[in-house]
């Protein structure tokens, strides 16, 4: 009877074995409309994932190789990463039996006296025991192969979330550095104006000194000195934090080790082509992890609908028993068991954890929409932000000639007594406000463009499509 039932079970085993597996749904319908086209697109050089090699800089290149090494959010990462590649081994692990053992002895020992005054014996006895166990637990619904597939997915999202984190440093810590730039370029800028002011204050006093100037003259350009020393301290402000901040991205405490020499604003990156808004799917990492992790939630329903099925079970155990050591492994007893399990009433739980995941998965093809639609508005942004800022330096520019002009013309009719030195010091304050300006806006463009190729991403690795 007992042979007749287990090979009952065995024989079901096979059976449901052969059926189909629960599998994932692999379509993604998204749900928003892709444009076929960007608004803009003048680039012509190709979108590269070292794009910060084409400043020419080894000084940006090696504080971007040292905070690839050494950054707080990278290790981060890595770390996660190495926890996402241990719970998929532990899924494989649920492939393979589970085999255990043990061993054991036992010592009896009893004295016996049985009249006063006689002497007592001892008699002792010993045993020993082991035993091996194992069991497997047959994948026949895929529940199993779910499992794996939703670790998997999520261990490829979070090799790719690597990517979008050193995508934003490298971007981060190029823009930092330009702003440092900057900051020091409007420094000097800035020093140079205050030294001018200072020579004009001492011309203004001695002309009336000589009664060619009045008094109003004078505390016109003192007040003129006065405004363009009191924006000093804003830059060195300016210049400490980004220091600090370069510091912070390089995984560091201080800026002593901080080594920033380069003095002129570089040439901007050349423009990358946009392409077309489908190419962000494959190029940006962040849409590439929201697809993953989507895919990884749809497996998990996958093996939630699976545990509502009976599971079967192969079970084997021997047991070894022996008074002598030597002779534990001859005498045994082995036994192998079948079974089928499955839930018959559980308040409705499996039901609510199917309901649950699903919910999660619509939520993943939400995020994972709001990306894509996220990655199509910073391409445009960039795009147009960098068109109109060209058109802005271009203004300033003619502004600053215009100013330059209106600048001869004050200072000539001021020393022919046609108008008044405020004349000449509103030209004069409008140049020293231009000229910082200009290069602020310069910056700015550049950062525009190192925009534009953070938006276009790059594409995946061979590896981690």
């Amino acid at each position: 009877m007992i042979k007749s039932v287990f090979w009952v079970i065995l024989a079901g085993m096979v059976l449901f074995s052969s059926c189909k597996t629960f599998e994932a749904k692999s379509e993604i319908s998204l749900p928003l409309m892709m444009p076929d086209h960007f608004s803009i697109d003048a680039g012509e050089s190709d979108v590269i994932e070292d794009w910060w090699l084409r400043f020419n800089s080894e000084e940006l290149n090696a504080l971007i190789k040292e905070a690839k090494d050494a950054n707080f959010d990278l290790k981060i990462i890595r770390t996660r990463i190495a926890q996402a590649k241990a719970r998929v081994a532990k899924e494989d692990a649920s492939f393979l039996p589970d085999l255990g053992f043990s061993v054991g002895g036992q010592k009896t020992g009893v004295q016996v006296k049985n009249t006063y005054g006689s002497s007592s014996s001892y008699d002792d006895s010993h045993s020993w025991d082991g035993s091996l166990s194992g069991s497997h637990t047959v994948d026949v619904w895929g529940k199993a192969n779910a499992g794996k597939q939703s670790q998997v997915l999520n261990l490829n999202a979070a090799m790719q979330d690597l990517r979008v984190s050193t995508l934003e440093l490298t971007a981060d810590i190029a823009e930092t550095w330009i702003d440092i730039i900057s900051a020091r370029n409007k420094k000097n800028i800035l020093n140079n104006q205050i030294k001018s002011n200072k020579t004009l204050l001492e011309l203004q006093k001695l002309r009336f000194a000589n009664g060619k100037a009045n008094a109003l003259d004078v505390s016109q350009q003192r007040q003129a000195l006065a405004e363009a020393s009191s924006q000093a301290p804003l830059l060195e402000k300016q210049e400490r934090l980004l220091l600090n901040h370069l510091a912070f991205l390089s995984g560091k405490t201080a800026i002593d080790n901080i080594q920033v020499d380069t003095q002129i604003l570089p040439d901007p990156v050349p423009l990358s082509r946009a392409g077309i808004p489908s190419d962000l799917l494959e190029n940006r990492p962040d849409i590439q992890a929201a697809f993953m992790r989507l895919r990884s939630s749809r497996w998990g329903v996958t093996a939630a609908k699976a545990d509502l099925l009976p599971s079967f079970k192969l079970t084997a155990h021997a047991l070894f028993s022996s008074g002598q050591l030597d002779l534990l492994f001859h005498n045994w007893v082995a036994t192998l068991v079948g079974s089928i399990a499955g839930p018959i009433f559980d308040g409705g739980l499996r039901k609510a954890e199917v309901k649950r995941l699903k919910a999660v998965a619509e939520e993943r093809l939400n995020l994972y929409a709001k990306t894509v639609a996220k990655a199509i508005r910073e391409v445009e942004d960039s795009l147009s932000s960098i068109q109109k800022q060209e058109d802005y330096i271009k203004l300033l520019e003619e502004e600053l000639g215009v100013v330059r002009l209106t600048l001869k013309d004050a200072m000539l009719q001021y020393r022919n007594g046609q108008s008044s030195y405020l004349s000449y010091l509103i030209a004069w304050t409008s140049i020293e406000r231009l000229e910082r300006q200009l290069v602020g806006a310069r910056a700015t463009m550049i950062k525009e463009r190192i925009g534009l190729y953070r938006s276009l991403g790059w594409k995946s690795a061979p590896e981690l499509k």
